[in-house]
């Protein structure tokens, strides 16, 4: 003899729901909380110097600290040079990090350089390492959904390197 339970149409209507929320937490177990990559600067080089706009190409190491590859898709940076900001900007990237490795990222960014040029000039000529910041956000890809992991980094750079982009 079969017997069969009658379900009120309310509990029918919350099995879906039940379903898709199962999906959702059993999604979310799979991707860990990513680690702010390192984002280090190591140099800067002018491509353009004119009057009404300057164009140069920032170096930066990217060291991913993660157990798994980045994919990082997006970068903002803003960059500081002894509290003075140098460049910030942002480049849509399509780079995959390996796990703890590190990869050089360059961006072209248009600055008023001119206006730092001045106090610039005189802290290459005077120091022996400069101090740096860079702060922004990567954009990384979690199964097709762009997470925004911010970063912070501080570090000091000899002028010489800072010019020729050698620090990596």
């Amino acid at each position: 003899m079969v017997h069969c339970v009658r379900l009120p149409r309310r509990a029918l209507l919350g099995i879906p729901a039940l379903l898709v929320l199962s999906l959702a937490a059993g999604c979310a177990s799979l991707t860990a909380p990513w680690t702010a990559p390192e984002v280090a600067l190591l140099g800067a080089q002018p491509k353009l110097l004119g009057l009404d706009r300057q164009s140069f190409l920032v170096n930066l190491g990217v060291k991913n600290p993660n157990d798994r590859a980045l994919p990082i898709k997006g970068l903002s940076y803003r960059v500081q040079v002894e509290g003075q900001d140098l460049a910030d900007g942002s480049s849509e990237l399509a780079r995959l990090i390996p796990a703890g490795g590190t990869e050089q990222v360059d961006v072209e960014v248009n600055s008023s350089l001119l206006g730092l040029m001045p106090s610039l000039s005189g802290l290459l000529l005077t120091k022996d390492t400069l101090a740096w910041t860079v702060s922004g956000i990567a954009y990384v890809d979690a199964a097709g959904v762009r997470l925004p992991v911010p970063y912070r980094h501080s570090g000091t750079i000899s002028p010489a390197a800072l010019l020729s982009g050698a620090a990596f």
